[in-house]
């Protein structure tokens, strides 16, 4: 339930922005932003790992293992001084550990991670120089397909993966413009997405980046 009023109060603020918009196109503000961004990804906000119980492995668990580099681009529409559509698409890979009840073994495999967004941007901060925003937003997380763990003497481990097609997030930015048309780019995404349907892998996919911004 507080998933979908969320999702609801996220498409409300969506039309909302576009209601207002052709009023306030004509402004120094509309136009078009395109962002080319790299940095660090993993798994820095949630903390809800869990444990199940396989037939052959008893008490297990995966979970994502340290960070990993992810980079990305994103087109924003922004519409006046308060309000833009972002659309963006990224790309990671992090190691994930199975770790069986059954050994002392933790084999690992990599994960690819492919999350398309589609935020509400609220620049909330406007200057000639600096421009912040804070944006809810929904996500399509594709994953690669499957995992496999060998763990000696017991054999493979295979943890189907299945995408989120409706993940919800949060992102955070910053352009710092070094001219009319082009600066710096700061950016957190945050995406709530299990890796798998019965939610034995949460992964929340997190881009901590910097890039290069371009109005046009």
């Amino acid at each position: 339930m507080k998933r979908t009023r969320f999702l609801a109060a996220v498409l409300i603020l969506m039309a909302a922005g576009l209601t207002v918009a052709p009023a306030q196109a004509e402004n120094e503000y509309a136009g078009w932003r395109f962002r080319a961004w790299g940095g660090i990804a993993g798994r820095y906000v949630e903390s809800d790992n869990v444990t199940f119980t396989d037939p052959t492995y008893g008490v297990s668990a995966t979970e994502v293992d340290g960070s990993s580099f992810g980079f990305g681009i994103d087109f924003e529409r922004r519409f006046n001084k308060l309000f833009g559509l972002d659309i963006a698409i990224g790309y990671t890979e992090m190691d994930v550990q199975f770790k069986p009840g059954s050994s002392t073994a933790v084999p690992t495999d990599t994960l690819e991670v492919l999350p398309i967004w589609l935020a509400a941007n609220f620049h909330v901060v406007n200057t000639e120089h600096l421009d912040f925003w804070v944006a809810p937003q929904i996500a399509y997380v594709a994953w690669n397909d499957p995992l496999t763990f060998p763990v000696p003497g017991e054999g493979t481990y295979v943890l189907e993966t299945k995408n989120e097609p409706l993940a919800l997030g949060l992102a955070l930015g910053l352009d710092w413009w070094l001219s009319d048309r082009s600066g710096v780019n700061f950016a957190f995404r945050f995406v709530n997405a299990d890796a798998d349907e019965n939610h034995n892998l949460p992964v929340d996919p997190t881009f901590i980046t910097v890039g290069y911004a371009l109005k046009f």
